[in-house]
């Protein structure tokens, strides 16, 4: 049996996630914007989403959830600590009492990285960003890389060696010149690939997922990211994808919904139709170390995974959706009610 939190850590989780309510939405730069009413670049696709499911099933997608979900072997059992207002209106849940925010990891690589993930107190005006934006943020690591100042893929980067992402030369989604880097807030327009609850104990193919480090190896949906890949088309590959990430920490309802893969929507609770969606993503620029872009054509390094680069959007801070009936932009709270 898992020890009972004090009242005052408790008392503590429950005020932010209720405080944060009175919180508005992250600052976007909508001079830097796209009309709402012009479409994503690219070929035309509908920015209305489909109950089409992306992805296949494996071997594991009808499984049960296990018995023993928890796989951390560090016996962690601590609360996760916002640190700030969350930038949505939030509900505790149980990872937010028993996972802190460098998650199961041992090693300080793993660690630092880790809080970079959960880092929900990015604050300022939203860039808008685009495909060019995070290849040429990329390309810039890239160079760091070859110039013997930085190393990522096989492991986590080292704590100190992070500040290597502050900083670079990349454009906005207007091809404006600008300085950008991990912990600054992003925003992206684009159409979701695919979304799902990743690390969960119904994918894997010979053996089932057993969570993430981040998220203290529990193979529960609820205490997993949901992965999203973004197109800039509702056709392209996911090779050419961006990543998005929301968290499990304090995440809302109707974000938990937002699954559209064969394998894990059907575990979901009202699933919503997302697939080819078209989306407005705003949230935290961070750099995963862990691994290396997995591109259409050419070289793949270790521990590489379908997308145009190791950049995402994690974690996600607001999501906004194309309304077709009312011609804009709207939150994805609005859009989702009554389906």
């Amino acid at each position: 049996m898992k020890p009972k939190l004090p009242m005052g850590i408790l008392g503590l989780i429950i005020s932010a996630a209720l405080v944060s309510s009175c919180q508005p939405s992250p600052t976007v730069n909508t001079n830097s914007l796209r009309s709402e009413t012009t479409p994503a670049a690219g070929p035309a696709a509908s920015p209305g989403g489909t109950a089409q499911k992306s992805g296949q099933k494996g071997p594991h997608c009808d499984d049960p959830p296990p018995a023993n979900p928890a796989n951390c072997k560090l016996n962690i059992d601590q609360p996760f600590v916002p640190g700030c207002n969350l930038p949505f209106t939030g509900q505790s849940h149980d990872i937010d009492l028993h996972c802190p925010n460098e998650g199961c990891a041992k090693n300080d690589n793993d660690k630092a990285q880790n809080k970079m993930k959960n880092n929900l107190c990015a604050s300022g005006t939203a860039v808008q960003v685009n495909n060019a934006s995070i290849d040429k943020l990329q390309a810039d690591v890239d160079q760091l890389v070859a110039q013997h100042k930085f190393s990522y893929g096989s492991q986590a980067p080292k704590p100190a060696d992070r500040a290597e992402l502050h900083g670079l030369s990349t454009v906005d989604g207007s091809g404006n010149a600008v300085t950008l880097g991990e912990g600054d807030l992003v925003t992206l327009e684009a159409f979701v690939l695919d979304a799902k609850h990743d690390d969960t104990y119904v994918l894997g193919k010979e053996k089932a997922f057993a969570g993430e480090g981040v998220n203290c190896n529990n193979s529960l949906f609820e205490w997993n990211d949901i992965h999203i890949a973004l197109g800039q088309t509702a056709s392209e590959e996911e090779c050419s994808s961006v990543t998005a990430e929301i968290i499990p920490h304090f995440r809302p309802a109707v974000w938990d919904r937002f699954d559209s893969n064969a394998c894990t929507s059907p575990h979901v609770t009202n699933a919503l139709p997302v697939k080819g969606l078209r989306v407005r993503i705003t949230g935290q620029l961070f750099f995963d170390g862990s691994h290396t872009p997995g591109p259409c054509s050419g070289a793949t390094g270790p521990n590489s995974f379908p997308r145009r680069a190791v950049w995402e959007i994690h974690p996600v801070y607001a999501i906004e959706v194309f309304d077709t009936s009312k011609n804009k932009f709207v939150t994805l709270e609005e859009w989702a009610q009554g389906k």
